[in-house]
């Protein structure tokens, strides 16, 4: 607006957004795509390891896989065959069961030569000299063999087992790829969308989900037993909790320590008391102390010693 050649004032049209709905805290973050269906993760350790399982079934090549237990060695071979050869017969051989005599032998020998298409031999790494001769004979029988679908066989194992036999290696020659699957330590990033699949495979109705300040101290932990031993503790999370949030108090007792050491059974059933305690006391570390029958320097010691995180207190109650 102009009054005598000078500006006076202005018009301006203002278009209001509506706001947009907060995401709720306790929302976990939508999974970004995985490679194969019914996997998720999406660190570049993780997405490495399967997109090489899936160039050697694709390629026709016999795969071992090496890797710690419970890290997915099976689930990645499962998603593959389904990807690749959805119709094909997908046959597991457990070793674990190879204690239960010839008969065992026998019916492996079966289900390579006459049974599958694709054959898993899993931790291999527990059979005897005698299986594993076995197993390796029949193995080359079936790559002689002509047959309508080529046949593809993959071996599973954990370097570190205790004292393999030494007719492993020769087992293993006849795969000439080897995959190592990453440790759940080195890729906790992916429990962010783990957790999630495995809270919503829970099959106990509407299945909770779990808070942020819970998913932190799960990702502080090294997971020994790694995808596994996750899959186990929610398990037992949701036969207590079926629905709502999961706070830091649903979680275990080891979850609220950060200690790498490995404790023993004793040290293990005190640090257990002590996080129940603190749990109890609302974070005090005095009333925690007196539940039980500790000097307040010994409850300080021990929470120091075994990495123990004190849950937050809710009111300023004196330490």
């Amino acid at each position: 607006m102009l009054g005598d050649g000078h500006t006076v004032g202005i018009v301006a049209h203002a278009t209001l957004e509506r706001q947009r709905e907060a995401v709720p805290e306790s929302v976990p973050p939508a999974p970004r795509p995985t490679p194969l269906a019914g996997l998720v993760g999406s660190s570049p350790a993780w997405i490495h390891a399967c997109q090489q399982v899936e160039q050697a079934f694709r390629a026709g090549e016999w795969l071992a896989i090496v890797g710690e237990p419970g890290v997915g060695k099976l689930a990645v071979l499962r998603a593959v065959q389904l990807r690749r050869q959805p119709i094909g017969r997908f046959v597991v051989l457990e070793a674990t069961e190879g204690s239960s005599g010839p008969e065992w032998l026998a019916s492996t020998r079966r289900s390579i030569l006459e049974d599958a298409d694709s054959v898993v031999i899993r931790h291999a790494d527990r059979l005897d000299g005698t299986q594993l001769r076995g197993i390796s004979a029949a193995l080359q029988e079936a790559r002689a063999a002509t047959r309508a679908q080529p046949f593809w066989a993959a071996v599973t194992y954990w370097e570190l087992a205790p004292k393999p036999d030494k007719e492993l290696p020769r087992l293993l020659q006849l795969f000439p790829r080897t995959v190592e699957i990453p440790p759940l330590r080195l890729h906790l990033e992916d429990l962010l969308q783990l957790v999630p699949l495995f809270l919503s495979r829970s099959g106990r109705g509407t299945p909770p989900v779990c808070s942020p300040e819970a998913m932190r101290m799960l990702m502080r932990m090294s997971w020994p037993g790694n995808a596994e031993q996750v899959h186990q503790m929610l398990d037992e999370i949701v036969t207590r909790r079926r629905g709502g949030v999961i706070g830091p108090d649903d979680l275990p007792p080891a979850t609220h320590t950060v200690s790498r050491r490995v404790l023993t059974s004793l040290e293990a059933m005190e640090r257990d008391a002590i996080v129940r305690c603190l749990t109890d006391s609302d974070g005090n570390k005095m009333r925690a102390a007196r539940s039980l029958g500790m000097s307040r320097a010994t409850i300080y010691r021990k929470i120091r010693e075994y990495g123990i995180v004190a849950p937050s207190r809710s009111h300023p109650d004196s330490d």
